[in-house]
């Protein structure tokens, strides 16, 4: 018996180019988008010693992970998201609110447009917070003893339910825009009056950047407003002017801004704030040391002044062993109120 024979016909061969090039296109397509896993894990052990004793600690600073991307849509359009979320590494509690970035946008010759929970890490930027960062060093990191973005700089980098835009590069200059219709973020300790609703308050910042070279500068401006006028000690506005020059073996900064307060009799309404502060790289080694100082709101006499140096050595480019010593007076016009703080401590970015 002659065994059957399987059709080859033109029907089968339209089948099989068809499956083809369906598998050519899922690739292709696979080839388009792309989804990055990425991540930080910081923690230090720390002895502290304050008005109210001392103490040996285990302590996170800001440790996350979070997923990023993007999408071809051709004609030099890409669509790009991000979802990052913190938690604290020594203890394993998510930090609150638990998704420190959230955000869906576009990116094309126009420059980049995201929507959502919006800080630093988004394709956009955060006007005031990522200009500081384009030009100052932290002392290892923005977070626990030495953290400066929101207790000294109200640097205002992350806020939910806004819409930010960043432009293209010309000539060295760009500009970030972010107008934020929800509030300030539960973490920044600068907005002193709740907001009713997220219809009662307005939040806009711009930032103008430069970079050329070593050189690099930036001017930033923030506003907000709250439906019936602001309460008494509210955030008003914001004028910020910083620059860095890297000489190669010391990169050089310095930052200065004034905010702006719905002051009182007994407060006051600008409060000036200024950093200066270099890093020397040396191969794998890295010291930054910082001294910056602010007018406390609450207290007409009183500043905040503040000194920290940092050493870290980079095992590789993910992984740094790093010692911190920071030296904090919270407001000068008070005696023994002085926190200092030094720590030992792994940052591993993944």
């Amino acid at each position: 018996m002659n065994q059957a024979r399987p059709y080859r016909g033109p029907y089968r061969q339209q089948v099989r180019h068809a499956c083809i090039g369906s598998a050519l296109a899922l690739l292709s397509a696979a080839a388009d988008a792309s989804v990055t896993l990425y991540g930080r894990i910081d923690t230090d052990i720390e002895y502290q010693k304050g008005p109210d004793g001392s103490a040996t600690q285990m302590v996170d600073n800001a440790s996350r992970w979070g997923m990023r991307g993007s999408e071809d849509l051709g004609g030099g359009l890409r669509a790009a998201f991000g979802l990052e979320q913190g938690f604290a590494a020594d203890s394993g509690v998510p930090t609150n609110p638990q998704f420190r970035n959230a955000f869906v946008g576009l990116q094309g010759g126009f420059g980049a447009l995201a929507l959502g929970r919006l800080d630093s890490a988004t394709i956009t930027g955060s006007p005031i917070y990522s200009q500081v960062t384009q030009n100052v060093d932290f002392a290892i990191h923005d977070a626990g003893a030495t953290a400066i973005g929101t207790k000294v700089l109200n640097a205002r980098n992350r806020v939910s339910n806004a819409l930010g835009y960043m432009t293209p590069t010309f000539g060295g200059f760009s500009m970030r825009a972010r107008v934020n219709l929800a509030g300030p973020d539960p973490a920044t300790p600068n907005a002193t009056s709740p907001v009713k609703t997220e219809d009662d308050f307005r939040q806009v910042d711009i930032g103008l950047n430069y970079a050329a070279g070593k050189f690099a500068a930036g001017l930033g401006y923030s506003r907000d407003a709250k439906t019936g006028g602001l309460a008494a000690n509210d955030f008003r506005d914001k004028v910020q002017a910083v620059a860095s020059y890297d000489f190669t073996v010391v990169n050089v900064y310095g930052l200065y801004g004034r905010d702006r307060y719905a002051g009182t009799a007994t407060t006051r309404t600008d409060v000036p704030y200024w950093l200066v502060g270099f890093t020397v790289p040396y191969g794998a080694h890295s010291v930054t040391v910082n001294y910056m100082e602010r007018a406390v709101q609450r207290d007409p006499q009183g500043r905040l002044k503040k000194v920290q140096a940092a050493y870290g050595y980079r095992l590789s480019k993910r992984t740094m062993p790093y010692v911190f010593f920071d030296r904090e007076d919270p407001n000068s016009h008070k005696a023994g109120d002085t926190v200092t703080t030094a720590g030992i401590g792994i940052q591993h970015k993944f």
